[in-house]
This record gives C-alpha cells, sequence and structure tokens, in this order.
C-alpha cells in the first residue's frame, strides 16, 4: 500500500487501478515511460510485498515477480509517512535476496512526501544516504516527479553499451528501435546503409551485432 500504481499512473500518464487497500494490484501491469530526453521504457508495477511472507506464498510471488528478472533498474516504492517505513523496506529486500535479485541496481522512491511536514523533510533529506540512490516524491500531487524521471534515465544511461552500426537501408525497423530505445550521438547516411554512432540497452546488443563497425565497448 505505498503507491506504487499511483506512482505508475503518475509517470506515464495512464489510469492504472489505485485503490486504498493491500494487494489492489494483483497481476504486474506494464506501461510505456517517455523519459524526459526522449527515450522510452517500460516500468511495471508488480504486486505488493509483505513481511514475515509465509514460505508456501514465495512460490506464488516467483511467479508473479518473473517480470524483475530481467529488469534493468527495480523501483522500490516505499511509504515514507509510514511508521514502520523501515521495517517494511527490509521486508522487499529479504524478499529480493531470498529470490536471488538482489544484485539489480534499486532506486529507492520515498512516496507520499506531501505527508510529510517541511520539518521532517529535511531531516529525511539529512538522512537520505543511508538508504542509497533516493529520491523523495509525491505520487499523489505529483511532487518531485520530473526529478525521479530524471534519474531513472540517468540510472539506465550508465548501463548503455557504446556501439558503431551500419544499418542497412532495408532494416529501417532496427533504427527505429535505436532511437526509441537508446540515444543516438552521431547518424550518417552513406552508400551501405545509415551509419550510426550510439548507446543501446544491452538487450539489444544481440540484434545489432551482426552490423557492428567497430568492436562494442
Amino acid at each position: 500500500n505505498a503507491g506504487k500504481s499511483t506512482l505508475l499512473n503518475a509517470l506515464s500518464g495512464s489510469q492504472v487501478l489505485a485503490e486504498n487497500k493491500l494487494f489492489a494490484t494483483l497481476d504486474p501491469t506494464t506501461r510505456r515511460v517517455v523519459l524526459p530526453e526522449g527515450q522510452e521504457t517500460l516500468l511495471t508495477d508488480t504486486v505488493g510485498f509483505i513481511q514475515k511472507l509465509p514460505t508456501h506464498l514465495v512460490a506464488a510471488f516467483r511467479a508473479t515477480l518473473e517480470e524483475i528478472e530481467s529488469a534493468d533498474l527495480l523501483l522500490h516504492v516505499v511509504d515514507i509517512s509510514h511508521p514502520m517505513a523501515d521495517a517494511q523496506m527490509n521486508a522487499v529486500e529479504e524478499v529480493l535476496e531470498s529470490l536471488n535479485l538482489a544484485n539489480i541496481p534499486i532506486l529507492m522512491a520515498w512516496n507520499k512526501m506531501d505527508l510529510l511536514s517541511e520539518k521532517q523533510r529535511e531531516t529525511f533529506l539529512t538522512e537520505a544516504s543511508q538508504y542509497g540512490d533516493s529520491v523523495l516524491v509525491s505520487a499523489q500531487n505529483g511532487e518531485a516527479i520530473p526529478q525521479l524521471l530524471t534519474r531513472i534515465e540517468q540510472i539506465l544511461n550508465n548501463q548503455m553499451l557504446e556501439v558503431n552500426l551500419s544499418i542497412p537501408y532495408a532494416k529501417g525497423n532496427l533504427l527505429n528501435l535505436i532511437h526509441e530505445k537508446g540515444r543516438v550521438e552521431q547518424l550518417s547516411h552513406e552508400q551501405d546503409g545509415t551509419h550510426i554512432h550510439a548507446y543501446v540497452p544491452k538487450q539489444l546488443i544481440g540484434q545489432l551485432s551482426a552490423y557492428s563497425l567497430s568492436e562494442t565497448n
């Protein structure tokens, strides 16, 4: 009940069901999110977590959380106004470790900042470094959503690989894919195709390796 679905709506402009009750989200919901520099990414709203998850439910969670295994980034949403916020955060981390998913980069989205006083906000910001990479936001009123999108983009960009490619003109779909998912640094139209210097997500390397002009960094 940390506001994950509300945050997904704020980031994507969608209308995913968001209710003030536990497990309003039971099935993963994926939406397209446009980042500040125009890149597109997919954001999936997973089922919520609970503390002391019974062993027989871990298998069900594994099936529900399969999306996480291929994620480039986990956006860990925590209700900062909750008196047990730290315990809830630890519960999520324990489940991730039990599913062998603790190695994926995590960005903490401390939600519901609109429920904090100015003094509480200042206190949190002075202590935020102990929680790792963190952004204080309000999904409800949109406060700091642009900052969150910028930080997501920075983290994803840091995971991109540099490529130099010659894309045949018959493979325009690949060129569109690079523009959509990557960051183009330089482009020129040559006799043998479109030469492009770009940074792309590692997942695309397999599709693009046949058109490489040089080794990928």
